[in-house]
């Protein structure tokens, strides 16, 4: 198995939040978390809890293996 790459899976996150014309605080929001998270994630200075993989994924129009890629699986 191999590790999450934070700068993509932030960078995908990213894309797919503005995609949907969302903010930061926004998308917290939707999953109970601040703003400050989101921005964390973005960066690539964190993860978010594995509780949060499956409402996040959901609020992206994605799918938790997608999520973890950091890219849309075909």
């Amino acid at each position: 198995m191999s590790e999450i790459n934070l700068e993509k899976f932030g960078a995908f996150i990213s894309e797919k939040r503005k995609a949907l014309g969302m903010t930061q605080k926004e998308l917290a929001e939707k999953l109970f978390l601040s703003d400050k998270a989101v921005s964390k994630w973005e960066r690539g200075l964190s993860l978010p809890d594995v509780s949060v993989l499956m409402p996040l994924a959901q609020a992206l129009g994605v799918t938790v293996t997608e999520l973890l890629e950091g890219e849309e699986l075909k």
